[in-house]
């Protein structure tokens, strides 16, 4: 078993990418709160908002991937 320590600029990157998977976590928790509510009232504009927040978290996703070394 190989373990390696990351130092410098490599560690800045793993914690920023795991600052995006905790800021990742937070918006789908409120995505979930919105799609109930959309889900209750029917209402367009918090469809729309939701369609952004997935689209937020593709790209909060795919930054983190970057980051980590990891192919999008």
């Amino acid at each position: 078993m190989k373990i390696t320590i990351q130092t410098g600029y490599r560690a800045d990157l793993a914690d920023l990418a795991e600052g995006l998977n905790d800021l990742m976590a937070d918006l789908e928790d409120i995505r979930d709160e919105v799609q109930d509510q959309a889900d209750e009232q029917e209402n367009e504009v918090l469809r729309a908002d939701i369609a952004k927040m997935d689209q937020a978290l593709r790209l909060l996703a795919e930054a983190a991937d970057l980051l980590d070394g990891e192919e999008a």
